[in-house]
């Protein structure tokens, strides 16, 4: 008699639940929530959270609250990918989202191709995603390495002393990407310089010695990185023990700088070093930049990285394309949703183009600037926005890699 009451509370309760669950429109998020890239994917989950709170407290979409499930894929394609199909084929979501590894997101627009469900890159900067690799039922939250090769170079147009450049990129696709890109856009901005050297080093490796040590071997007035989080940590550690920068004849051009706080580089990091930055939040005067931070200190106490701007921008996206949807749970519809979609955020207007749901927004470059008025005493100064529109892909471009 008891253990049929107990199992008739439990329908009881499996009834009341059931129901309530099934309400929420879920989204998927896969990200590398371990080891040196912890930082990053959880400042992007922190972002995409507040873009969600926000769209459930503007009444979510036709009566349903948005709820956000996340997975860590570590740093394997494989386990991503598995993670996707799980969410799509056992629990039934129908938009899935990649936070911060290129390949994973690649293997994302494969995977739905035969599925009906919508992918989002949030942070993934690789230009397959969108271009070669893309199809309608994916989107982009950030710029690609297109955008981002064209930006540094330039800005490095204008600085004639540089002449000869070393490269330093992470072994996998967003690293061979970023350097194929940024070797086109500079050899047409400045066809007089010459790449000197490239470096590859594992994505996340603990030991960059042997980068640093051969960096320092060839004569170089600039050296472009493309390592971010853990591994610009780690290199900067290396260039400092060997005293790369010491005589301050090369200067230091890096992407990113701010997907982990810059306190973690700000023993390392040579003081008027070039970086790029997605969101110098002291540099901007808006009321919409006042707020996030704001909202950002009340859930982290503390204050916001560019990985949590990207995160915020692709789920602000994601959640208006489904809200504005002629039917909210058919992915081909919500797609259709992004076509010129736009939005306020902390870094100005966002705007979707129709041709591959690429976000455009501002994108900065700056140097390093070590002041107690800086957040932790470390900042980027003489900051200067780049709006991705003017570097990005013509859509021309994107329909023919496609068809390809």
């Amino acid at each position: 008699m008891k253990a049929s009451s107990r199992g008739a509370a439990f329908l009881v309760v499996a009834a009341l639940a059931g129901p309530a669950a099934a309400q929420d429109v879920r989204i998927g998020l896969i990200d590398m929530y371990g080891g040196g890239f912890a930082a990053q994917a959880d400042a992007i989950r922190t972002g995409f959270q507040i873009a969600v709170d926000e769209a459930n407290a503007a009444g979510g979409v036709k009566g349903q609250k948005f709820a956000l499930s996340t997975a860590d894929m570590g740093i394997s394609v494989e386990k991503a990918i598995t993670e996707a199909r799980r969410m799509i084929l056992d629990d039934k979501m129908k938009f899935v989202t990649v936070g911060s590894h290129s390949g994973a997101a690649v293997a994302l627009a494969d995977l739905l191709r035969g599925q009906n469900a919508l992918g989002l890159g949030a942070f993934a900067t690789t230009k397959r995603f969108t271009g070669e690799e893309g199809h309608d039922r994916i989107g982009r939250g950030n710029l690609s390495t297109v955008e981002i090769g064209r930006i540094m170079a330039d800005h490095i147009k204008a600085m004639p002393q540089v002449k000869r450049i070393a490269t330093i990129a992470p072994d996998f696709e967003f690293g061979k990407h970023f350097v194929d890109d940024f070797m086109t856009a500079i050899k047409a901005a400045r066809p007089d310089i010459q790449v000197v050297r490239q470096e590859w080093p594992k994505f996340g490796a603990a030991d960059f010695t042997p980068q640093a040590t051969a960096l320092q071997a060839v004569r170089t007035d600039m050296i472009v990185s493309a390592l971010f989080s853990g591994d610009l940590i780690n290199f900067l550690k290396a260039a400092k023990d060997f005293d790369l920068f010491g005589d301050k004849k090369t200067k230091f051009f890096t992407s990113g700088a701010d997907l982990v706080k810059m306190t973690a580089i700000r023993d390392s990091v040579p003081e008027g070093s070039l970086v790029t930055v997605w969101y110098p939040f002291y540099a901007i005067n808006n009321p919409e930049n006042t707020r996030f931070i704001a909202e950002v200190r009340k859930r982290t106490s503390t204050y916001p990285v560019g990985s949590t701007l990207v995160g915020y921008v692709s789920g602000k996206m994601l959640t208006l394309a489904i809200r504005r949807a002629k039917d909210p749970g058919d992915p081909k519809t919500v797609a259709a949703a992004f076509n010129n979609l736009e939005f306020s955020s902390p870094v100005g207007p966002v705007k979707v183009r129709a041709c591959d749901h690429m976000a455009l927004y501002n994108f900065y470059v700056g140097s390093v600037k070590k002041d107690a008025k800086f957040p932790d005493g470390i900042g980027v100064a003489d900051v200067k926005a780049y709006h991705t529109s003017k570097y990005a892909r013509p859509c021309e471009e994107i329909a023919r890699v496609r068809k390809r």
